[in-house]
């Protein structure tokens, strides 16, 4: 007897490995959609940190540019801080005047610099308002006892607080024509 040679597949060979090879490349397909929804949402997240970490790093070159005129306005977990002069501009100020604060709506930081200006804002008043991160959870500063030391305190939504301390603010000069008359010296012969 003769063997016969085969020259060619069978149409139920070649049906099996069609379907075969359609659930791999299923599965691949799906594993590659896990992956790319993996990747977007760790940028979000590392974009969301990065702009986080610019505005703490942001905030605390105000805070040692400033001068001793700085005040906070407390509230539950969200503090408004208003730096009366610092010498730190992001817009080429000489000398600006920056509000740090959280709008209640959507739970944003922003940050408004400018000249002279009053929180709520009026029509003829010019400042820049920069977003530096959404979904704020806390947002606090506090003075030290002597107002020398200030702590601030970052957290967004889903990441761990920013904390960091700016030592030897400098402190309110004293007025020596006070102090003279206090202790009983004419302001006439301060020179």
């Amino acid at each position: 007897m003769i063997k016969q040679k085969r020259k060619a597949f069978t149409l139920i060979e070649v049906l099996i490995s069609i379907t075969l090879l359609s659930l791999v490349l299923m599965a691949l397909y799906k594993s590659a959609d896990i992956l790319r929804d993996s990747n977007l949402h760790l940028f979000k997240y590392l974009e969301k940190s990065n702009n986080t970490l610019k505005g703490s790093r942001t905030l605390y070159m105000d805070l040692i540019h400033a001068d001793h005129n700085i005040s906070i306005v407390t509230e539950e977990k969200l503090h408004r801080l208003t730096i009366e002069h610092t010498t730190h501009s992001l817009y080429g100020l000489g000398i600006a005047k920056v509000t740090w604060l959280v709008t209640k709506e959507d739970n944003s930081l922003l940050r408004i610099e400018g000249g002279e200006y009053s929180i709520p804002l009026r029509g003829e008043q010019r400042v820049e308002v920069d977003l530096v991160t959404k979904d704020i959870e806390m947002f606090k500063v506090y003075k030290s006892k002597k107002k020398d030391k200030i702590l601030a305190i970052i957290q967004t939504k889903g990441q761990e607080a920013q904390t960091f301390m700016v030592q030897n603010i400098p402190l309110a000069p004293v007025d020596r024509n006070i102090t003279k008359n206090i202790i009983g010296k004419p302001p006439s012969t301060v020179k």
